[in-house]
């Protein structure tokens, strides 16, 4: 198992995420629905270390921030991309998660 760590940003993503989730005006989550969410997400990207595989990153929006992506399909209409590089000492440096809805295909 390689050591996972998340970014200031990638934290700040999860925060984001869950605030969207309680805020959404198609339908809010209650409380308690948004944080297990956001638990399944991290949990995905701490299962990244056990990888032994890392996709490389396509989109554009993606390669600003890492050039491995992780695809978290959370139901038939929600991906979240989970953005990382791997450093020297192989590391996996989660910099980036981000939604199929806010991936700009190019």
């Amino acid at each position: 198992m390689k050591n996972v760590h998340l970014s200031q940003e990638a934290f700040e993503d999860l925060k984001d995420i869950f605030t969207a989730l309680i805020t959404w005006k198609k339908g809010a989550l209650e409380l308690e629905h948004a944080l297990q969410y956001v638990d399944d997400i991290e949990k995905q990207c701490y299962s990244i270390g056990y990888k032994t595989y890392h996709s490389k990153a396509t989109y554009a929006a993606h390669k600003l921030f890492g050039d491995k992506v992780y695809k978290y399909r959370r139901n038939s209409t929600t991906t979240w991309y989970i953005i990382y590089k791997i450093d020297n000492f192989q590391n996996i440096i989660i910099t980036k998660i981000i939604s199929n809805y806010k991936t700009i295909e190019s």
